[in-house]
């Protein structure tokens, strides 16, 4: 029986250093701790950092994150980016010294393939495209078993809300302006002709025909 114990023990302990030695960590996703028999990560600085090329980010947007080793290289890692709640968004590989996690969700983590000394790891997260809020990325390095630091993060990175305006057509007021139209009815004028003018003349040739036969008989 106590031989069982020992191989059942020795087996975990195996099953363990193998596990951590390819980067299988996701039973740490939520503390990031290693499940190392001892910790000195508490009260030293850690040589390492954790940047990003954004400071501020919207829905759907990539940011390139930065694990740098300052002097001493690190054998482990395991990356992410996380709010409140828990890790968010998806990350994306570059190189060969580093893999996908599910911490969660599918890719939402980075860690190491190997225990190789690595002096930087490069990796490209994607915002989600709801429920944004503002971010760290956070990253537990192993320099060797019994040395690790757990959650070195960086910056803050805000999120900005895509402003979605709301646009309102207003059709333009379409007055039409009917022109007064002004009908002058120009009312003819008819000239009557001065009848007391014109008969003045008339009367006074007519009296003298009738007055010259009478002086001549005279």
């Amino acid at each position: 029986m106590h031989v069982q114990f020992l191989i059942l023990v020795f087996g975990l302990n195996l099953y363990a250093v193998t596990a951590f030695k390819n980067g299988q960590v996701s039973l740490a996703c939520m503390s990031m701790t290693p499940g190392h028999e001892t910790n000195l990560n508490s009260t030293l600085e850690p040589p390492y950092t954790v940047t990003s090329d954004a400071s501020n980010y919207t829905d759907g947007q990539v940011i390139t994150v930065t694990l740098q080793a300052n002097n001493t290289g690190f054998k482990g890692f395991l990356l992410q980016a996380r709010d409140e709640k828990g890790p968010v968004g998806t990350f994306t590989v570059l190189g060969n010294n580093s893999q996908l996690l599910s911490c969660g969700t599918e890719g939402s983590a980075v860690s190491h393939t190997s225990n190789d000394v690595k002096s930087t790891i490069v990796a490209q997260w994607k915002a989600p495209n709801i429920n944004n809020t503002d971010i760290h990325f956070r990253a537990t390095f192993v320099q060797n078993f019994s040395l690790f630091w757990v959650g070195v993060q960086s910056d803050s990175v805000r999120f900005l809300a895509t402003n979605h305006s709301n646009v309102t057509v207003s059709p333009p007021n379409a007055t039409v302006s009917t022109p007064n139209a002004t009908v002058s009815t120009t009312i003819p004028t008819v000239t009557t002709p001065n009848r007391s003018t014109d008969v003045i003349p008339s009367m006074f040739l007519t009296w003298c025909f009738l007055v010259m036969p009478l002086l001549a008989i005279i």
